[in-house]
């Protein structure tokens, strides 16, 4: 079957369909909308015929609430007036207020007298039998305490519906005194009542008291016996009960008139949907059709004949989708034929992507071989550290091996910083920060530098300041410096004249001058510059926003990672500062660091315990699962004055401090230990009535959360530390108030 014939098919399928629902749809929504209205109508006739029975509801409580509050009647009640009834409920006066039953009870709810109208107009009392339902009213009148209560209802009695109004009788003169009894008027809804309201309704009225079931509604529609709509309103009494339906006979015509419609509606869908559906054929073959089929005739020709430099389908007429298809066609012809170039550079791509995955996995593997040795090694420079100073202090300082213990200290200290670097590559701690003085530690990198890295070129340093002290880590600081001169050497292929300056920076700077490169989102301070330049050949603007990315290089294949200045900006930012780049393609380029200038506070003399030690006759709990690092450690504090308790892991402690009865001043504790580690010890500690200062000394300080280093421990060492500085720190501790921490 040709495409030109499924295409009409479709289009008379699809056409028929929509006809077909189209005639249902008029169908539905012209039904539904004429039985909306013939329900909000039969709803509104509902509501108007309660409305006119209310209305008589009402005029009935009106006529009794003038004779209640009239003072013959309070003096009837209370049986000062005897005469009252009489004279005003005879038969010409029940039948003018159209009354069908009266009745008058005296303040105990005692029926004082009562009156009934037959047809005929004549007037005699009520049977004590047909008076309970008026009595039980009456009780619940006396019983309210406002003077304007009243009941208006509807009641049933012998197939018959009665409208009744119930009100209190009081006296004007003293209505506080409370009702002096109750009057009860009754008009019966009988035939020529019903009749009366038709006539005000202008249709046929009728009652129904079998309810039916399962109608929640007041107002509903149901067939009559002639097959007209029949409206069912639920009239109910005071207490919301239904007691009668009230029926009113409804007209059709308006759902004749829907009906009629409903079928014009649908003869009109039919004729539109068949000339849509003709139109459609017509307009789809010419506008469509016979182009799509001139166009497959060409892409017959085209793969009969191959691929080849001129192949291209013929032209198609127009301007629409069908001329832009061909197009695509004959770009696409284009692009096929440039597929094994852009595979050839695709897979140069690949290439180097895999380099640097290879190259980012190498870096993860780093970072985390050295967290794996940190604890293990960071443990052994601790022993060394311990060691070499108990040696140191044994020496006299003319001793020809204590200049030798003192370079091994230095040696000790240089180890810890490149552990400290490494970790830091491998984001699994901190910088250590300490006062230095920054052209200090220029200098030491130029030498360390110069021998190889850059021994073929020039550095120039020029010291513009005077106060050149900033807080930072020095080993990972000269990472950065270091790392800054060897993108400077390369840039100008290994030779060439590198300028180094140190400068002061006061942010934020005067508005009639530009903001320096990577100053924008520091805050306002006093900053520390150096600024590194080389006279190469520049930077791009086009790169300029992309050398702080990872793996982005401009160096040739096997010569870079592009991951230098990605973490020298981390490790800057880590400082509090920022790094930032100018450069002018053929005039080489400038990196400048920023960093926060120390602030300087005075010193506070160390405070002197009594003793001259600073743990002169006081007792501490050490824990370290570590036996060198125990031992040296141990010695150290016992030099100061300490009397150490030792423990290996932290249950050991916990039986020592809580089982011995030794009363501990101080607690050091590692964190990683076997059976229980610091922070589970700490958290022992700390649940005690009077718990000691508890300081960590580890390696492994950031696998702590921040809330529990401040909420468990009084201070926080990194290992190794400096015998001087454990010195300082538990002199502090010791000092410090008792919920405090003591600031490192």
């Amino acid at each position: 079957m040709k495409l030109q014939h499924k295409a009409w098919a479709v289009v008379l399928v699809v056409v028929g369909l929509a006809a077909f629902g189209a005639m249902l749809g008029a169908r539905h929504i012209v039904s539904n909308a004429f039985a909306t209205l013939e329900h909000d109508r039969a709803h509104l006739e509902g509501e108007r015929a309660r409305r006119v029975l209310d209305q008589q509801l009402q005029a009935l409580e009106n006529n009794a609430r003038d004779y209640a509050w009239w003072g013959e009647a309070a003096a009837y009640a209370e049986g000062r007036n005897p005469g009252f009834f009489h004279s005003n409920f005879g038969p010409e006066n029940m039948g003018y207020l159209r009354l069908s039953q009266v009745m008058v009870f005296d303040g105990g709810a005692r029926l004082l007298d009562s009156a009934v109208r037959d047809p005929s107009g004549q007037v005699t009392a009520l049977p004590a039998a047909q008076t309970a339902a008026a009595r039980a009213l009456a009780v619940a009148m006396l019983s309210r305490p406002e003077a304007t209560a009243s009941i208006r209802t509807y009641q049933v009695a012998n197939d018959r519906l009665d409208l009744v109004a119930a009100v209190a009788i009081h006296d004007p003169a003293r209505p506080e005194a409370g009702p002096k009894g109750a009057l009860v008027l009754v008009r019966h809804l009988d035939a020529p009542e019903i009749e009366r309201l038709g006539e005000v309704l202008m249709t046929q009225v009728g009652l129904a008291f079998g309810l039916a079931d399962g109608v929640d509604e007041d107002s509903h529609v149901l067939a009559g016996a002639d097959g007209r709509p029949v409206l069912h309103s639920i009239l109910r009494d005071y207490r919301r009960q239904p007691v009668a339906e009230l029926t009113l006979a409804l007209d059709d015509t308006m759902a004749q008139r829907g009906r009629a419609l409903t079928g014009q509606g649908m003869l009109l869908a039919v004729l539109a949907g068949l000339l849509a559906a003709v139109l459609l054929v017509w307009l789809l073959n010419r506008l469509v059709l016979r182009r799509l089929l001139q166009l497959h005739a060409d892409l017959q020709r085209v793969t009969a004949e191959g691929v080849t430099p001129t192949s291209r389908v013929g032209g198609v007429s127009g301007s629409d989708e069908i001329t832009t298809l061909a197009s695509g066609i004959n770009n696409l012809l284009d692009r096929v034929r440039n597929d094994v170039e852009e595979q050839r550079e695709a897979h140069e791509r690949q290439e180097v992507l895999q380099n640097q995955l290879m190259q980012s996995q190498k870096t993860e593997a780093l970072g985390r071989l050295t967290g794996g040795i940190a604890h293990d090694f960071n443990n052994s420079l601790a022993a060394i550290t311990g060691w070499v100073r108990l040696a140191a202090e044994d020496l006299d300082t003319e001793h020809p091996s204590h200049e030798a213990l003192q370079q091994a200290l230095k040696a000790s200290r240089y180890a810890d910083g490149l552990m400290r670097q490494l970790l830091a590559f491998g984001r699994q701690s901190a910088p250590k920060l300490r006062r230095l003085h920054w052209a200090g530690l220029i200098e030491e990198t130029r030498q360390m530098v110069a021998s190889g890295l850059t021994k073929d070129c020039e550095l120039v340093i020029h010291y513009r300041l005077d106060d050149d002290e900033v807080d930072a880590d020095p080993t990972q600081l000269q990472q950065v410096m270091v790392n800054l001169l060897i993108n400077a050497a390369d840039a100008m292929g290994g030779k060439g004249r590198i300028d180094l300056s140190l400068d002061a920076l006061e942010l934020p700077t005067a508005a009639s001058e530009l903001p320096p490169p990577g100053t924008a989102e520091l805050p306002p301070g006093s900053y520390l510059v150096l600024a590194v330049s080389d006279h190469g050949p520049g930077i791009d603007d086009a790169l300029k926003d992309r050398v702080f990315e990872p793996f982005f290089t401009t160096k040739g294949k096997g010569r870079g990672t592009g991951l230098g200045l990605s973490v020298a900006q981390g490790i800057v930012a880590r400082h509090g500062g920022a790094i930032g780049l100018s450069s002018v393609p053929g005039e080489g380029a400038t990196f400048f660091i920023y960093l926060p200038a120390s602030r300087r506070e005075a010193q506070v003399p160390p405070v002197t315990l009594p003793g001259g030690g600073v743990g002169q006759g006081r007792s501490i709990l050490f824990v370290d699962d570590d036996q060198l690092v125990r031992h040296a450690w141990c010695a150290l504090l016992e030099r100061q004055g300490w009397i150490v308790t030792r423990s290996r892991d932290g249950e050991e402690a916990w039986l020592q401090f809580s089982q011995s009865g030794k009363h501990f001043d101080l607690v050091l504790t590692d964190q990683s230990m076997p059976r229980l580690d610091g922070v589970g010890l700490a958290q022992r500690i700390r649940a005690t009535a009077s718990p000691p200062p508890i300081v960590l000394m580890s390696g492994h300080v950031n696998e702590v959360p921040a809330d529990l280093l401040d909420s468990l421990f009084a201070a926080v060492l990194h290992k190794p530390v400096e015998a001087a500085e454990l010195d300082r720190l538990l002199q502090e501790v010791l000092q410090a108030p008792p919920s405090g921490l003591a600031p490192l």
